[in-house]
């Protein structure tokens, strides 16, 4: 009946002509026959027009929307596929089953999970509610009474990526976090607990939808035949950032008809920190033995010398399906490998430059491997009241791990300041709003002498716990104090080693690159004499970076890490800090790091090539000669990135 129905419509207009609409790469994706497909789809290679067409096709040939599942990685995405699949077909094909992985979990376990022991009406709990949950089992079993057990968020985000790298509790500490190795057996009871907890609440959480669906359709035969018989065509796009658990979910419902087509660019396979399986697109053809491998090489957005830096950046990775981008724009301008002497004097070039661009404000991006690559750069953007938004997360100095170590220095550089005062109190265990703002009353009662807070009267007024641990506040303030008239820097150097580069390690999965940003803030303090005059130069960043944020239609640069400007573009981008042991970095934590070097450095050199095919018209590659030694403003002499010594002669052009 679907056909003729289709057939009816199709005789009311033209059909589409798909030779006219795609080029030749493009269209022997479309016009495949069916049967195991992996498309390597380049960066900028019209891979989102592909998917379209070839859902469009599908339908065109009589298949049922209803038998068609689409996996995208935003619910988005897929919506705006369809509706121009509809405006293509001119007919409605809101009947093919599309969204994210766990939109699709959510939608079949709503009909079965039943038959696992939960009710159809389950919750679905978000990171905020998966994070109280952890954190009331931590408290319930007393684990909050040690100052370094890992904080709840840490915790429920090592319970993420294990279920995401399908591994249990203490292989994915051993691997990712072995800092946390002595706490391995009270994870696993924490994760025990969660798990049945979440049973008794008939609650899921994102990733129980995951691993709730493979086990439903692992355990009962009738369910996963079903959804083979119906799913009679499975297309999946970024293959490349898929997890172990969600490959496994694809390979399980294709085993009948095998008519599954995959989508990705193994180049530009960025995301293991949070569970991307870079095997997943790399072995596919050994899971699929049969599988047609296409691959689409016509780049729409860059100019060829461009593309040929790409090219000649990513053809050292050994593991790759190899490809070369051809652009459709002609040759352009050469990309320009920028040497400066420090980071300042890298922040004033680019700015300079943005100012000199012939460009809007928003085709212009730069692009930095870690947060605090662009932390001069957003200081001298300010200077020149040049506006820019920031998409790598929030601006620099309004992260809290920032805030923090700074409200130390703000509380001895002036006692009356009761915000930096209780927002370094609580920053210990066991005081909270009550107990910091008992210490305050206390504080303001002696007319601000911070000796009295030590007095015996008002230790004995605290609870045992927060009294312990005031007496740490407590020391290091009066160290902090004694250190008044030294550099800001040796304050922060202080700060980290007196506790809070631990309370880093123990909050946050992320705390490297958490530990690196308060580094290079000590590392930018070491220029000032004082610390009123680095409050200040830090209040008055702030200050403008507030005011501007209210202007919603102004132009902006984008300041991006590369990670969020995947999938994006922009006719200028710079790309800062490509100097020895920043980009690339290789994290100090990987207990495997002989065996996962050569892996780590090709997907460093991904992340790189993801950077440069943003770029549209103009690239810039810049490094600095110098950067500060730790705390001090004595420089260190550094050799430039291997991403750009490795670069042929010809694929670019040097100032200085």
């Amino acid at each position: 009946m679907y056909r003729e129905h289709l057939l009816t419509q199709s005789d009311k207009k033209a059909r589409i002509d798909f030779e006219k609409e795609l080029n030749q790469e493009q269209l022997d994706v479309v016009l495949s026959k069916g049967g195991p497909s992996l498309v390597i789809a380049g960066a900028g290679s019209g891979k989102t027009r592909t998917l379209i067409y070839r859902v469009a096709k599908l339908v065109e040939e009589g298949v049922s929307p209803a038998s068609i599942l689409l996996v995208t990685f935003t619910n988005k995405a897929a919506n705006e596929m369809l509706s121009r699949v509809e405006r293509l077909l001119s007919m409605d094909s809101k009947g093919v089953w599309s969204g994210t992985f766990h939109h699709i979990a959510n939608l079949i376990l709503r009909r079965h999970i039943g038959l696992l022991g939960f009710k159809n009406n389950y919750t679905i709990l978000d990171e905020e509610d998966r994070t109280d949950l952890v954190s009331l089992t931590i408290a319930e079993f007393g684990l909050n009474e040690n100052r370094r057990f890992p904080k709840a968020n840490a915790v429920a985000a090592i319970m993420s990526l294990s279920t995401n790298l399908s591994l249990q509790i203490d292989k994915t500490v051993a691997q990712r976090f072995p800092h946390m190795a002595e706490f391995i057996d009270d994870l696993i009871l924490i994760n025990d607990h969660v798990v049945n907890k979440k049973k008794a609440l008939n609650a899921l959480d994102f990733d129980d939808l995951l691993v709730f669906l493979k086990q439903l359709l692992i355990e009962h035969e009738d369910v996963r035949e079903h959804y083979q018989r119906l799913f009679q065509h499975i297309l999946v796009d970024e293959y490349q950032d898929t997890s172990k658990l969600q490959a496994e979910i694809v390979d399980v419902l294709a085993q009948a008809h095998r008519n599954i087509m995959v989508v990705g660019d193994d180049a530009q396979s960025i995301y293991a920190f949070r569970g991307a399986h870079y095997e997943n697109i790399l072995g596919f053809t050994e899971r699929y033995p049969d599988a047609v491998v296409y691959k689409l090489q016509t780049n729409y957005r860059s100019t060829q010398s461009i593309l040929d830096l790409a090219n000649s950046s990513i053809i050292r990775n050994k593991k790759q399906y190899l490809k070369r981008l051809v652009a459709t724009r002609g040759a352009g301008l050469l990309p320009t490998i920028v040497k400066t002497a420090n980071t300042e004097e890298q922040a004033s070039f680019i700015a300079k430059r943005i100012l000199h661009a012939d460009a809007n404000l928003n085709d212009i991006a730069v692009l930095y491997r870690s947060h605090y690559h662009s932390m001069e750069i957003q200081m001298e953007l300010t200077r020149l009241g040049i506006p820019y938004e920031v998409r790598s997360g929030i601006k620099f100095f309004e992260q809290a791990h920032i805030k923090d170590v700074l409200s130390y220095l703000r509380f001895v550089n002036n006692p009356l300041d009761e915000l930096a005062f209780k927002r370094a109190l609580k920053l210990y265990p066991g005081i909270g709003v009550k107990t910091s703002g008992y210490l305050w009353d206390k504080f303001v009662e002696s007319n601000h002498a911070f000796p009295s807070l030590g007095e015996k009267a008002v230790m004995e007024e605290l609870p045992k716990k927060a009294a312990q641990h005031f007496s740490s506040f407590y020391k290091l303030i009066s160290n902090l104090s004694d250190m008044k008239e030294k550099l800001p820097s040796d304050m922060l150097i202080l700060i980290l080693e007196s506790g809070y580069e631990e309370f880093m390690k123990l909050t946050y999965t992320n705390f490297e690159a958490r530990l690196e940003d308060v580094r290079q803030l000590t590392n930018y303090s070491a220029r000032f004499q004082s610390v009123t005059s680095f409050l200040s130069e830090m209040a008055l960043v702030a200050t403008v970076v507030s005011s501007d944020t209210a202007e919603e239609d102004k132009e902006r640069v984008v300041l991006s890490s590369i990670h969020q400007a995947k999938g994006l573009e922009w006719k200028i981008v710079f790309i800062p800090w490509l100097v020895d042991g920043k980009f690339p970095v290789i994290r100090g934590n990987d207990n495997q790091r002989k065996e996962t070097e050569n892996d780590a450095i090709e997907e460093e050199r991904r992340l790189f090539y993801v950077a440069t095919t943003r770029a549209k018209d103009e690239l810039y590659l810049c490094y600095q000669e110098w950067i500060p030694e730790r705390g001090t403003y004595n420089n260190a002499l550094i050799k430039p990135s291997r991403f750009i010594r490795e670069l042929p002669s010809y694929a670019y052009e040097t100032q200085e």
